[in-house]
């Protein structure tokens, strides 16, 4: 069994460096990337990811955040090849309160880089450490700001609620106590719709896996162990 992980919004894994080194050698773990010149839908990235699919087996899709709705669309799409889905600080359909209207001002509005001290505060609640900052600031600084921009927009309109409801494999969602980007409904959706989930809360910002990852591993392993 292998954990595939899916990244957030950056696409690069990069991010996912904390939550492998608190994992060590107890699982085995795949984190995939992106391509970081476009970005077009949350469909043709799931058909992107075909030929990979199709290459792996007795798999655990792994997502934070915006990669939530794509872990969903691939294990919808290859349920013999998905053991499990584990989907943290993310959603399905209407991650914020505001998300539709947020969507229309964000299509509008010029692609820029948003301030880093607001990134931070949403990302990282009172404190981003210093490393942390460093490594999002050269990813942010490497895709287009554009190919941001998109990948934003489509999280605000996506809507996989139906394929979660025809998902049969076992589900862990776990809820960041401290976001302040996803709303809390988000995860108890997310429990309510699915056939065979449950859903766990972790201490910690939406930047779970960054800065909670000795929690994260720990609450993935024992969801594992249930599975064999």
């Amino acid at each position: 069994m292998r954990l595939c992980l899916l990244p957030g919004l950056d696409g690069t894994g990069r991010l996912y460096a904390p939550l492998i080194q608190a994992f060590g050698d107890a699982v085995e773990v795949e984190p995939w990337t992106y391509d970081s010149g476009h970005f077009h839908s949350y469909a043709a990235l799931a058909d992107a990811f075909e030929s990979t699919m199709r290459r792996h087996a007795d798999v655990v899709l792994v997502a934070e955040s915006f990669a939530g709705p794509l872990a969903v669309m691939l294990a919808h799409r290859h349920p013999a090849r998905v053991r499990a889905v584990v989907l943290a600080a993310s959603f399905v359909h209407n991650p914020l309160p505001v998300s539709a209207l947020l969507a229309n001002v964000l299509q509008r509005m010029p692609a820029i880089t948003p301030p880093v001290f607001a990134l931070e505060r949403l990302l990282a609640g009172e404190g981003m450490p210093s490393d942390l900052r460093k490594e999002l600031d050269l990813i942010l600084d490497a895709i287009p700001v554009d190919v941001l921009r998109r990948r934003a927009l489509a999280a605000l309109r996506v809507d996989v609620r139906d394929e979660l409801a025809g998902l049969t494999m076992p589900l862990l969602y776990l809820q960041a106590g401290h976001d302040r980007l996803i709303r809390p409904r988000a995860g108890r959706d997310i429990a309510r719709l699915a056939r065979n989930a449950r859903r766990e809360t972790i201490a910690a910002p939406h930047f779970l896996f960054q800065l909670a990852p000795v929690e994260a591993a720990a609450a993935i392993r024992r969801f594992l162990s249930q599975l064999r």
